[in-house]
């Protein structure tokens, strides 16, 4: 039998995890945003953000010492996208330096988390530079029964 591609894994998760986020009104219209954000007075980027709005998975697991976690899978919201990094939502607060792996629906991408800010007690703005790939992260993982999956034999599952 053939393995499954990459979008029929991302699809697998998408089905077998719940997203917790409560959307604050400000992003009640996300998923209809498109195009280039507009740029603002004191702006120091180097490229322009666009938004790309829609559901992503987040792996996080321990990176920070200081920070213990459990290796995980969650769903989350993309909101825009630029040459250096992201910008998404999550049910859980992430602090900077953290390192974070994102299944979008076209790849994974590694991050680290630059900034966090809490928009409610269900979701948090995360601000994250995109990190170059990880030679391991070539294929994604097997993970059709993520729900049995452990990490130092602790269940990662929400």
């Amino acid at each position: 039998m053939l393995e499954a591609s990459y979008s029929q894994k991302m699809k697998l998760l998408l089905d077998r995890l719940r997203c917790r986020i409560q959307l604050p009104e400000q992003f009640a219209d996300l998923e209809h945003r498109r195009g280039v954000l507009p740029a603002e007075a004191i702006d120091m980027r180097r490229s322009a953000r666009r938004y790309c709005p829609g559901r992503l998975i987040i792996e996080t697991f321990a990176t920070l010492p200081a920070v213990p976690r459990n290796h995980q899978y969650v769903v989350g919201y993309s909101v825009d996208i630029s040459e250096t990094g992201i910008r998404f939502l999550h049910d859980t607060e992430l602090y900077p330096g953290e390192r974070v792996t994102l299944w979008t629906s076209a790849q994974r991408v590694m991050c680290t988390v630059v900034r966090c800010r809490r928009l409610n007690e269900m979701c948090y703005e995360i601000g994250a530079s995109l990190v170059d790939e990880d030679p391991a992260m070539n294929g994604p993982q097997d993970v059709s029964q993520p729900e049995q999956e452990t990490h130092n034999k602790h269940d990662f599952m929400n």
